[in-house]
């Protein structure tokens, strides 16, 4: 499944996190599956679950702070992504 060739940076951040998902450790697992379960299942939105992941230390904080434009929304990407989730972390 391809989701980063038309995913944002956000999103290919969190494709990066589920694809490494298995070499994180017990506690770090649990946290991502929590939070992942909830966007999967349409419960929280990209941009909200991308700053919990940063609040919790779950994905890096960018070097430098840049003013940018939200991310387009692409409902194929997110439908991809979610997918991607499901696929990846057991139990959702």
């Amino acid at each position: 499944m391809v989701v980063s060739c038309e995913a944002s940076a956000v999103m290919e951040e969190i494709v990066g996190l589920v694809e490494r998902f298995e070499s994180l450790k017990e506690r770090e697992r649990s946290e991502v599956a929590a939070i992942l379960k909830k966007y999967a299942e349409g419960e929280t939105g990209l941009e909200e679950v991308h700053y919990t992941l940063l609040d919790e230390g779950l994905i890096p904080m960018p070097s430098r702070c840049t003013m940018y434009h939200k991310p387009e929304q692409k409902p194929e990407a997110e439908v991809a992504l979610r997918s991607l989730i499901k696929e990846k972390i057991q139990g959702l």
